[in-house]
């Protein structure tokens, strides 16, 4: 994740979030703090991974349920095809 899909995660612009570093430093080590967790979660994942992942955190509930479910169903089938 980079500065601009946390201001996007946020519901700010990036521009604002580069406020915060002035005027709200708190908030700024918050947010920066949570996009560097993200970040070193992902770290070890391969890219397809680490895609997928920062897609499906960009899904609203709902759809990532469904896809939660499309998953499992997939890896269920292969374990009965075996």
């Amino acid at each position: 994740m980079n500065n601009k899909e946390l201001a996007k995660f946020l519901d700010i612009s990036e521009q604002a979030l580069y406020k915060w570093r002035e005027n709200r430093p708190n908030l700024w080590k918050i947010a920066i703090f949570y996009k560097n967790s993200i970040n070193n979660s992902l770290g070890n994942k391969d890219e397809k991974t680490k895609l997928l992942l920062s897609n499906f955190e960009k899904l609203n509930d709902e759809e990532k349920e469904y896809y939660i479910q499309v998953i499992k169903t997939r890896v269920l089938k292969n374990k009965l095809d075996k």
